[in-house]
């Protein structure tokens, strides 16, 4: 009897089960579908139906989806100058036809980043944006092939414009399924040189030079490590940082009339070695006149290195509200103190306007923006130094 109810009991699951169609479950949709308007394209695909006719010879001409194979990049940036950008550089088609596939290489690599930023996502993105291109070095000191000096572009936006290395430029983002390609209006050059090779050949800049110099004599004198001529140098030990420069009207205009007057300074009081403070940090003292000018490199030195790149470019210092007393790295017990951004940045019709945090002297004018260099960015001032 049991084993016939289990039997009967069976049969009208599998009735059940049976009388079930796919179309009992489905629900009837409401509305009218929504047409897919996204990028359709892959990156490649894109390029080739573009009008970026020299970018594309260029590319042709150095065989760069081999080199992109081979970096098994799946999705990546393309900085495509247009056909009238390159013109204004001088670089024509029938020059590309006779340029070295070397030189080619260069600018090119120089213009493809490693990584994918679409325009949205600038959009939610604060500030510049550090991105690697594929353009790397190694006949710089402390670079070798397992690590390369590499080259970056920054990108942000600002006001509606794509802000490149700090210089504004239209957005015209070309969106793929893999990539996506901002048309320039400009040809972008790499930097040549370091920031102490250009302040070194601009007689401008002889009392920082200078000032940078007798400090870095009496360190070596005292075996102290907060060198400033070694953070200006392209070397392995730091990474790119920005630099305040003031030009010698500068400091005349700050009381410093002569390269004596920056020597007197620096001997206001002796450098003692390095000690551990009330708080157990680690500190390097400076000389008088590097306390001075200590804020216009952020604090950075030969012993507080910097070990990520803090490129703040033009845009960054007139949009982002928290750079002032930003902290750069919090410290820690034994080791370097709290390293802060002791400068607070406004605008002010159309000008950039520094000083250091709390002062109560006028903030100074930049007079020149976006200086890039092989290993910084470099601002200059030229109405007075930043006094605390």
């Amino acid at each position: 009897m049991k084993k016939n109810y289990f039997t009967y009991t069976f049969t009208l699951v599998l009735l059940f089960l049976a009388g079930c169609q796919l179309k009992d479950a489905q629900v009837a949709p409401i509305g009218k579908p929504i047409d897919y308007t996204g990028p359709s394209l892959k990156i490649r695909q894109l390029l080739d139906s573009s009008n970026l006719t020299i970018y594309k010879s260029i590319w042709k001409k150095v065989n760069m989806d081999s080199v992109i194979a081979d970096k098994t990049l799946q999705a990546y940036t393309l900085l495509a100058p247009s056909d009238d950008a390159f013109a204004k550089a001088g670089i024509t088609a029938d020059k590309v036809n006779t340029m070295a596939v070397a030189d080619l290489d260069t600018l090119l690599f120089y213009h493809v980043l490693d990584s994918w930023v679409s325009g949205d996502q600038l959009q939610r993105l604060s500030g510049s944006n550090n991105m690697h291109t594929l353009l790397t070095r190694i006949d710089f000191p402390g670079f070798y092939s397992n690590n390369p000096y590499i080259y970056y572009q920054y990108l942000g936006l600002h006001n509606g414009k794509l802000i490149v290395n700090g210089k504004p430029h239209p957005l015209k983002a070309l969106e793929a399924t893999n990539g996506t390609i901002y048309v320039l209006d400009e040809v972008q050059n790499k930097p040549e040189q370091d920031m102490y090779g250009y302040l070194t050949t601009h007689p401008e800049f002889s009392f920082l030079v200078e000032a940078f110099r007798i400090s870095d004599s009496i360190y070596q004198q005292s075996w102290a490590n907060p060198t400033m001529t070694r953070l200006l140098q392209i070397t392995s030990d730091n990474k790119p940082v920005t630099l305040f420069a003031p030009t010698n009207r500068a400091f005349q205009q700050s009381g410093f009339k002569t390269i004596d007057d920056l020597r007197q300074r620096a001997l206001l009081y002796p450098v003692d070695g390095a000690h551990y403070d009330d708080n157990a940090f680690y500190v390097s003292p400076t000389t008088s006149l590097d306390s001075l000018l200590s804020a216009n490199h952020l604090d950075f030195n030969g012993a507080m290195r910097a070990d990520y790149p803090l490129m703040l470019f033009s845009n960054d210092l007139t949009d982002n509200p928290l750079l002032s007393g930003f902290q750069i790295r919090p410290g820690a017990a034994y080791h370097e103190p709290p390293q802060f951004i002791r400068l607070a940045f406004a605008g002010s019709n159309g000008s950039i306007l520094v000083n250091q945090v709390k002062s109560p002297l006028p903030p100074r004018k930049l007079v020149t923006t976006d200086l890039l260099f092989l290993n910084g960015v470099i601002h200059v001032v030229d109405d007075g130094l930043f006094m605390p």
